[in-house]
């Protein structure tokens, strides 16, 4: 083992070019470039590169880059006072926050903010757990959640997601997703539409029966599967028929809507387009657009009394917790959100985009599904259609066109192991909920390209057989 030294700032300069140092990144070897500014739906580099932000970052600016009210809310909140300890006092720009969520949700009746999508569902299953002890029944410990899902890379949330990549990175998960997925193109149970009887949901009780419901006590569900699914959409009535079961068994329902949450689907809520209530929702990326981490646990009437009538008090949070700053950042997004209607148009620029989408698949044969709903739209990739079989694992097929759209200035967020845990590829298209018709054509067109030359290197690497645009095998 190297000896501990401090060095002088000349010698670990020296070092740069042979070893690792420095900021690290996603990929230690690769060489990101530097981000200057945004503006709307496009990013610029150091070097002048323009970027259409085609997936939010990763599903978060939901009000673009660079508007300029909410640097004036964010200095003029750092001028009064930016951070205050949660033990130790409230503060109005938390409590007005709180306000907004709970009018927007229509059925809750608490909030507590923290920093992170990924803290916010460790926080819920914790709050979950908390519930059923304050009710007396210990027992209830266990929390189910789906095969193809992702609720955060902190431990808990690790735990309950199938993300085979992330979770095996990890390390220790302290259970495994055990409920079958509402994945309507590639059923589980073989069935095909019109025959089914949402057997995917029944396949919950499945899994309560089997560990028993004196042992559960939470369901955790994304209402449209996100980074691991693409863009899942359920039937329509798979969460009336989860809520049914939930309630018959006494266990409650957890929405995760880090990502559907706060407009991204055409609707304050993404469970809102079913009329389907939730015991606990978890927000995240749309709470904060990008300017601040902060998320939020949002607690129905039922358990909100639960722990006030027991033990009166709430173990989870964290050091930023309900901070000044990010709360009246947040305030100043939702109300940006509120004033240029921008969940409605989410809602109807939807449309738009699908009907682009639908085009790319009408030319591409290895486009196999466009699904989505308001601005949360994927795309999946298969080697034929007809048998909807995916590409080998080893193709890395969603590295290689988030890797092309990036070279031609388009930015997807990629999704992966959609089949057996490691094959099947998608990406995310996902923009900026203030995106325009022409920036949408912008958009498809440059997907357009980066599907061309996907193709050809497909055929070069004979991965598939040309003509570039014929068919595959059926």
């Amino acid at each position: 083992m190297e000896s501990l030294l401090i060095q002088s700032p000349e010698a670990v300069a020296s070092g740069l070019d042979s070893k690792v140092s420095g900021l690290l990144g996603a990929r230690l070897h690769h060489d990101y470039p530097v981000i200057e500014h945004g503006e709307g739906v496009f990013l610029y580099d150091s070097k002048g590169k323009e970027y259409l932000d085609g997936s939010s970052g990763a599903i978060v600016a939901n009000i673009g880059h660079g508007v300029d009210i909410i640097g004036s809310v964010a200095q003029q909140q750092i001028s009064r006072v930016a951070y205050t300890y949660r033990t130790q006092f409230s503060n109005s720009c938390a409590k007005t926050l709180a306000e907004k969520i709970l009018a927007k949700s229509g059925d809750k009746a608490s909030a507590f903010f923290l920093s992170s999508g990924s803290e916010a569902n460790e926080a819920a299953l914790r709050l979950a757990l908390q519930y059923w002890r304050e009710h007396g029944r210990p027992t209830k410990q266990r929390v189910l959640s789906r095969r193809i899902s992702y609720h955060g890379n902190t431990l808990g949330a690790l735990s309950l997601s199938s993300d085979v990549r992330r979770r095996e990175l990890g390390g220790l998960a302290i259970c495994e997703p055990l409920v079958a997925p509402c994945y309507c193109y590639r059923c589980p149970f073989g069935k095909q539409p019109g025959s089914c009887q949402i057997d995917c949901a029944d396949d919950l009780e499945r899994a309560i029966r089997t560990i028993g419901a004196e042992q559960i006590a939470a369901f955790f569900v994304e209402p449209i599967i996100g980074a691991t699914g693409g863009a899942v959409v359920p039937h329509w009535g798979y969460f009336a028929k989860v809520r049914e079961i939930c309630d018959r068994y006494d266990i409650l329902l957890i929405a995760d809507e880090v990502i559907t949450g706060l407009g991204r689907t055409g609707k304050w809520f993404g469970l809102h387009h079913w009329g389907v209530a939730s015991d606990i929702t978890v927000l995240g990326k749309g709470l904060n657009g990008g300017y601040t981490p902060l998320s939020a646990v949002l607690l129905s009437r039922s358990v909100t009394d639960a722990l006030a009538d027991g033990s009166g008090a709430v173990s989870i949070g964290n050091t930023h917790s309900g901070n000044p700053l990010s709360a009246a950042i947040c305030n100043a997004v939702l109300d940006y959100v509120d004033g240029h209607d921008l969940v409605e148009r989410a809602a109807n620029m939807g449309p738009h985009l699908a009907a682009a989408l639908r085009r790319l698949l009408q030319k591409y044969s290895i486009i196999g599904d466009v699904r989505g709903m308001g601005m949360l739209w994927a795309v999946e990739l298969v080697q034929s259609r007809g048998s909807k079989e995916p590409f080998p694992a080893g193709c890395k097929l969603t590295d290689k066109i988030i890797q092309l759209a990036f070279e031609n200035g388009l930015i997807l967020y990629p999704c992966r192991g959609l089949v057996h845990e490691d094959e099947g590829d998608a990406f995310l298209i996902a923009p900026p909920l203030i995106i325009s018709e022409e920036e949408i054509e912008i958009l498809i067109d440059r997907l357009d390209t980066c599907l061309s030359r996907l193709m050809d290197w497909l055929v070069r690497n004979s991965h598939i057989k040309g003509p570039k645009y014929a068919a595959l095998v059926e």
